[in-house]
């Protein structure tokens, strides 16, 4: 296959536009990949229990709007069951003594936490925060759009879906972009040039990336391939090449369109992110709970069995393109 061109005509104007797009906004994107020190922790129970009192929706919703300082990992139970969703705010990672925050759920008892995280330094000082507060709420009702979308997603009312994916991400694209690139400003001391970065991206635009592939398959429902096409390498480019399902995004744009080269490059991509992530998550994890350990495991199984997958999805599309 080695004479197949490895730039895609029918994708040129796209990406001119998505050069133009990192080009504006290089040190937001180069700064995604930077590991970051957290002043605060904040541990969101992941028990049965509290999932079923909201914990997902708020470990997501700190997670998309967290200042920079603080981090936002998977807790587990904290027997306060019933009180849900409960979150832990640490000053470490480690710590033993937790302030025990009960039923976090909500914009406004959320956004209060975050607020009570961020806006004092280690002596007390006033911290500036990342965003101003307009930032902030365009931030916040880009998310909230997002979540909108996703009910009319999964409903196939697909128009609606795509209107609100339009918005959400016009109204929080930019706010993410800059909140994401003062949390990766704080770097750990302990980080060297050497130390080798994980596989992924932050966890705080993934609401973000999430609303791009969406909107894409919203698209390619209501054949807008055009619009599908572009929102598919806006989700390459945010997920930072780290997301296979956005590149398997691309090659349904390229099998609606009829472009088999296309797709076969956009599924080769894929495989290849798939192979990442399965070795990613087929590291020792010494130290970690029992739910971290499944969720490695259960990340792991996705990525062989997508990869297996599209494997065979390759051989057919090497057959046609060999055939043609």
């Amino acid at each position: 296959m080695a004479h197949l061109s490895p730039i895609i005509p029918a994708w040129e104007s796209t990406i001119l536009v998505l050069i133009l797009l990192a080009a504006i906004n290089i040190a937001v994107i180069e700064a995604l990949s930077t590991p970051t020190s957290a002043t605060k922790i904040l541990r969101v129970c992941q028990s049965p229990g509290c999932k079923d009192d909201g914990a997902i929706s708020t470990l997501e919703f700190l997670s998309a709007v967290a200042p920079p300082g603080v981090d936002v990992v998977k807790g587990g139970c904290v027997s306060l069951c019933g009180s849900g969703p409960v979150v832990e705010l640490c000053d470490d990672i480690d710590s033993m003594a937790p302030i025990k925050k009960k039923r976090v759920k909500g914009r406004d008892v959320i956004l209060s936490l975050l607020d009570e995280c961020s806006s004092k330094g280690d002596e007390g000082e006033e911290i500036e925060p990342a965003l101003k507060p307009y930032m902030r709420d365009r931030l916040v009702s880009g998310y909230e759009l997002s979540l909108e979308a996703h009910q009319a997603y999964a409903s196939k009312d697909y128009q609606s879906a795509v209107d609100l994916y339009t918005d959400a991400i016009e109204s929080g694209r930019k706010p993410a972009m800059i909140l994401q690139e003062a949390r990766s400003a704080i770097i750990s001391d302990t980080t060297t040039d050497d130390n080798e970065q994980s596989y992924g991206y932050p966890e705080g635009v993934r609401w973000l990336v999430t609303s791009f592939k969406n909107s894409c398959r919203s698209r390619l429902s209501l054949n807008d391939v055009d619009g599908a096409r572009r929102d598919a390498f806006a989700a390459t480019v945010f997920s930072q090449n780290c997301d296979g399902d956005a590149h398997e995004c691309l090659a349904e744009v390229c099998a609606s369109s009829g472009d088999t080269l296309g797709e076969w490059q956009a599924v080769k991509s894929a495989i290849s992110q798939y192979e990442r992530m399965e070795e990613e998550y087929s590291k020792p994890l010494p130290g970690a709970d029992a739910p971290a350990r499944a969720a490695a495991v259960k990340k792991r199984s996705h990525a062989t069995a997508r990869k297996r997958e599209l494997g065979f999805r390759v051989a057919k599309l090497e057959r046609e393109l060999r055939a043609s």
